[in-house]
């Protein structure tokens, strides 16, 4: 799906089929397409065939057609609208061997509207230096600029690690709205010493939110066991999928850590600049400074004391309307008797605020908008009965103010209670099955919601158990979370020390 909230109908269809014509013929095929009511309408659709004339070559050629078309009621003038057809041929040695080569050529053979000509001639290969080692590189140039690309498959050294992360997510950290979100991050990482270390990412994002790639380099120092430090630099461009406009980031942090014995002590700085082109092409500036701090404290074997506090706010060049502010501050005490260690009790008390930047307005009264400000005190326990049963409980309560206008805030009551009776079952083992019952009441909106929610756990190792499960009830164990979209499947993993 688009994703739980969109502003519009949105209707998503696609396939790919790959089949054999003969022993030595292939056919591959792939289509897709996004209709958004009253919005950018895109569609994309490819056939290759490919022939294995020898063991050693490979030909193929290709045809692609695709379109965008905005039915907006403005549409921004940064949009790219049209239709445009590229045709591909390619060759591939194989030497079966240690390497192999291969050359394409492309050229754009129709195109509307104010879409670009994307002709292209490039060449490749590969080659194993080794077992171990194996690289591979291409070179190309065209109508959109000249491109390359070098890689391996595998490397390792005692001090040099390569890395490839591929995240899926269902909602943008940046504007708080749900919608697809993939990241794509590569690097490599080298050690200097056993106190400093480098690295350098490209950081490449893709799906319903600002799509475009990222460079980041940092370094981490570790002087001693006690001390850690560590900054980064991020620079790139983004391009909203649905308007074209581009946004030019860049940003700064810094990082600093303390542990030893009883105290751990970190925290963090980040600074990022943003600027966006609107739909008359000008260009607006948004600044955000974020800081995140965490503090844990044993005070005896039985009694833990843990705190944060993360603080962001964001300025725009547009005016205050604009702007953001969000505060969470953290104070709890954890218990764990020594001589009774089937007991676990958290007590947390949380002070939230959050003013949304007008980029998450919607036009709909739901949680992103809110302007909200609260009190939260809750209680959680956990106790071992048996070797295979346990029992759990939360008490949460929430004192609470909500507004649902900005620019004059008028605030009203929004007190809530939660209880949550759980029970764990390990049936089999390093298998564990959970059931828990949730109460939501609040009073000043005359409303109570009750209902189930049910997992199943595997343990991997003594110290990491993963799981998944079904929320039946719409709410969310987290008394800042207004949304109500917490209804569905979940997976969740969990780890400890």
């Amino acid at each position: 799906a688009p994703g739980l909230l969109t502003s519009s109908d949105t209707q998503q269809t696609g396939g790919t089929l790959r089949m054999p014509l003969t022993q030595r013929l292939h056919l591959n095929a792939k289509t897709d397409q996004t209709t958004r009511l009253r919005g950018l309408e895109t569609s994309a659709s490819e056939l290759d065939l490919g022939l294995q004339w020898n063991d050693n070559w490979l030909l193929s050629a290709g045809i692609r057609s695709d379109s965008r078309n905005d039915n907006s009621p403005v549409v921004p003038l940064t949009q790219v609208q049209g239709d445009r057809t590229d045709a591909v041929a390619r060759a591939t040695y194989d030497s079966r061997q240690k390497w192999l080569a291969y050359g394409y050529v492309q050229d754009t053979l129709s195109t509307s509207g104010n879409r670009e000509d994307n002709g292209r001639v490039g060449t490749g290969g590969a080659y194993r230096i080794n077992d171990r080692f194996k690289v591979n590189g291409e070179a190309s140039s065209g109508d959109l600029g000249a491109a390359g690309k070098i890689g391996t498959e595998y490397l390792y050294t005692d001090r040099t690690t390569t890395y490839l992360t591929y995240a899926l997510e269902n909602e943008s950290t940046d504007n708080g709205v749900r919608a697809k979100k993939g990241n794509v991050v590569s690097g490599v990482k080298t050690r200097f010493s056993d106190s400093a270390s480098v690295y350098v990412e490209e950081r490449y994002t893709h799906g319903d939110v600002p799509t475009g790639l990222t460079h980041s380099t940092g370094v981490n120092l570790a002087p001693d066991d006690r001390w850690n430090f560590g900054a980064s630099v991020d620079a790139g461009t983004l391009r909203d999928p649905k308007t074209g406009a581009r946004i030019e980031r860049s940003g700064t942090g810094l990082r600093i850590g303390y542990g030893f014995d009883a105290i751990k002590l970190s925290s963090a700085f980040e600074f990022r600049t943003d600027n966006t082109q609107n739909p008359d092409l000008s260009v607006a500036q948004r600044r955000t400074w974020l800081t995140k701090n965490n503090l844990k404290y044993q005070i005896n074997p039985a009694w833990r004391f843990i705190s944060k506090l993360n603080y962001a706010r964001s300025q725009s060049s547009l005016g205050e309307f604009y702007d953001g502010n969000y505060l969470e501050a953290v104070m709890g005490y954890g218990y764990r008797p020594v001589d009774n260690d089937r007991l676990n009790t958290l007590i947390k008390y949380t002070y939230f605020y959050n003013l949304p930047v007008t980029d998450q307005v919607l036009g709909v009264n739901i949680g992103a908008e809110l302007v909200q400000r609260g009190h939260i005190f809750s209680l959680d326990f956990v106790y071992d009965l048996t070797r295979n049963w346990t029992l759990g409980g939360k008490y949460a309560y929430r004192l609470g103010q909500v507004s649902l206008d900005r620019v004059n805030p008028e605030f009203f009551a929004s007190r809530a209670s939660l209880y949550i009776v759980r029970i764990d079952w390990e049936f089999v083992r390093r298998w564990d099955a959970l059931a828990e019952f949730r109460i939501l009441d609040l009073p000043d909106a005359q409303d109570k919601r009750s209902g189930f929610l049910l997992g199943m756990y595997r343990h991997l190792g003594n110290h990491f158990k993963a799981g998944v499960g079904y929320n039946f009830t719409d709410f969310s164990d987290n008394l800042t979370n207004l949304s109500f979209t917490s209804r569905g499947i979940f997976i969740n993993v969990i780890g400890k020390i």
